[in-house]
């Protein structure tokens, strides 16, 4: 199955979209953080097809909201592991 029918159909088994938080959302779409625009793109064609009308600026904000959940648990997760390899250096 394609990623996007893949992620229509987890979000659909949770609920729905407006009732799956945004951290849950963040696992769910794994959006690349470095891959901008490929991340939109996915993002916007899950919204079509679970038929989630809004205009382009809703739309930015939707996705801006989970893509910056997205990159700020990644910023966590490499200040985590400069620590474990901090450590493992005798610091």
């Amino acid at each position: 199955m394609d990623e996007v029918g893949w992620i229509v159909r987890r979000i659909s088994e949770l609920g729905g979209y407006e009732n799956v938080s945004d951290s849950v959302k963040v696992d769910i779409f794994g959006f690349d953080i470095a891959d901008v625009s490929g991340s939109i793109r996915l993002f916007s064609d899950v919204m079509k097809k679970l038929g989630i009308k809004l205009d382009g600026d809703e739309l930015y904000e939707e996705f801006q909201r989970i893509y910056d959940e997205a990159v700020s648990r990644d910023v966590d997760k490499g200040k985590a592991e400069d620590k474990i390899w901090n450590r493992g250096r005798g610091r």
